[in-house]
């Protein structure tokens, strides 16, 4: 691929085989700058899993889930039955609404006590700025890793998603006139970043 920038319309890759669209779709997600408008409010979000969750000094077992909030729309995962030792997997798709004004979007981690989900204990939780998950066109997955902090603060797990926005119909507009091409750095949340030392 040539180093040089190039000047891309997404609207004319349709007759380029599916693997190269893919692989452009990714390195245009590299840009510096927000190249493709965002129209829709809706967002999928997978809860993937989760690492190293404690209550206390003991990893969570049985009957972890996640609740996604975004003002007034909520969406939560089911609870899992199985013991996962602190290391709950999910994989779970949920859709809410994006937030308003380029806000963020809350990830609770939670409990159920003797599987009653009306009765559960707060384990930690998360914020992710909708500038990490803005750029792209629209259905490009962002795979993000956040590091979870307790009601006190501190740090208690790490929760890995994927995020992507939906459109009406599926398709994104190029307003940007050139893009860098380069391999593309998965984003980390600002301040919640799962690979930095606290």
């Amino acid at each position: 691929m040539a180093t040089n920038q190039k000047i891309i319309k997404f609207q004319n890759l349709k007759n380029i085989q599916p693997t190269l669209i893919n692989f452009l779709q990714k390195q245009m997600a590299s840009c510096g700058t927000t190249a493709f408008s965002y129209d829709s409010n809706s967002l999928e979000v997978t809860i993937i899993s989760a690492e190293d969750l404690r209550q206390g000094w003991n990893h969570v077992g049985r009957g972890a889930f996640v609740t996604v909030r975004s003002g007034q729309s909520v969406a939560s995962t089911a609870s899992g039955t199985d013991d996962t030792h602190g290391y709950p997997l999910w994989n779970e798709r949920l859709h809410i609404n994006a937030p308003p004004h380029g806000g963020w979007i809350q990830v609770d981690v939670a409990k159920r006590r003797h599987g009653d989900a009306t009765n559960s204990v707060h384990i930690a939780s998360a914020k992710i700025p909708m500038s990490d998950f803005a750029y792209g066109p629209i259905g490009y997955k962002h795979f993000l890793s956040y590091r979870l902090r307790d009601q006190e603060g501190r740090s208690n797990g790490i929760v890995n998603l994927c995020v992507r926005r939906l459109g009406g119909n599926g398709e994104a507009q190029f307003h940007g006139k050139k893009c860098a091409m380069g391999y593309p750095v998965a984003p980390v949340g600002v301040g919640y970043s799962a690979y930095h030392k606290y």
